[in-house]
């Protein structure tokens, strides 16, 4: 008997999704689409308050779409759904505060900020859909995959606990990334080093050139292909279906542009989530690296996992509040 021959039967299956299930995703998409475009008219500083009140409107309906899940195709799916966007939500957080740094690296404006995230979420939204298939059809055709993608979310595990202890994984990562990708960009494409208000291009003594917004931007969606190397492993871990992985990935990504800005404001009082983070990601990492082996966990525990870790460190961070926090970037 192959040694990984039940990952295909236990990792990777279809549901039958119902077409209304797609339509309902898409019909939130394009919700999402107007209410930006309307507001995109008139950049401006968006306070904490419309934040948190868009970031609660974006979680009600993620929410929402687990039930439309549940009735429509079975608790089952309800409960990896709702895993993978739990995951996702808590990936995130790093991923917010990379771009954070990014923002403070370029000295973007805060009224460009909501604008540039728009355009990032848009560029995710169609890089995950690839690397999700991608992931799907490594996981069906070679079964040892998924020890792979354990071991990289291990190394993710272990880059989060030495940031939650107060390393600089994160600042030495942009400091990485930000250098060489802009160095390439200015090598291959003409960019004006300067913001045009919004603009995307302007024009420099007669020649069209990119203007920093538009590199600003290209450099959030390298960043999140480089960090897709995390999450969607992770996701697949807890969502064996394509669909519900990429639903779950969608519905968490949509509440960024909010979540972003009021993180901003609350990143320093959940010190502990970091270290939430580094044993959710220790933790699938486990499940796919034994998943292979015959060793395979239900959802329910999974969701317990992840809800007791993710809000046992918000209580522990407002609980205890430690003497010395860390700097904000």
């Amino acid at each position: 008997m192959n040694l990984f021959s039940s990952l295909n039967q236990a990792s990777v299956h279809d549901y039958h999704v119902p077409l209304f299930l797609y339509l309902a995703m898409l019909a939130v998409l394009a919700f999402y689409a107007v209410i930006e475009f309307r507001h995109s008219k008139h950049d401006h500083v968006i306070k904490f308050k419309e934040a948190l009140k868009w970031s609660l409107i974006y979680i009600f309906i993620s929410l929402a779409f687990s039930v439309l899940i549940f009735f429509l195709i079975g608790k089952q799916a309800a409960g990896e759904y709702l895993a993978a966007w739990g995951i996702e939500k808590a990936l995130s957080l790093d991923n917010l505060f990379l771009i954070g740094l990014i923002f403070a690296g370029f000295n973007v404006k805060p009224e460009y900020q909501r604008r540039m995230l728009n355009y990032g979420i848009a560029g995710a939204i169609i890089f995950r859909l690839i690397f999700i298939l991608a992931g799907f059809e490594l996981l069906r055709r070679f079964e040892w995959i998924s020890v792979v993608f354990g071991l990289i979310l291990l190394r993710a595990s272990w880059k989060a606990y030495k940031e939650a202890r107060g390393g600089h994984d994160i600042e030495e990562e942009f400091e990485a990334l930000e250098g060489p990708i802009f160095r390439l960009m200015n090598k291959v494409l003409p960019i004006y080093p300067k913001f045009d208000g919004h603009k995307l291009t302007t024009k420099v003594n007669g020649k069209r050139m990119l203007t920093m917004m538009a590199a600003v931007i290209i450099v959030i969606e390298f960043t999140d292909v480089i960090l897709a190397v995390d999450s969607v492993p992770a996701v697949l871990a807890v969502s064996p279906d394509r669909f519900i992985a990429y639903s779950s990935n969608v519905f968490a990504l949509l509440g960024l542009r909010a979540l972003f800005f009021v993180y901003e404001a609350v990143a320093d009082k959940f010190w502990a989530i970091n270290w939430a983070l580094s044993a959710i990601l220790g933790w699938i990492s486990f499940k796919m690296i034994t998943g292979p082996f015959g060793l395979h966990i239900p959802i329910l525990i999974n969701l317990g996992v992840l809800f007791v870790l993710f809000f046992g460190s918000m209580i522990i961070s407002i609980v205890w509040q430690p003497k010395h926090k860390k700097a904000k970037a």
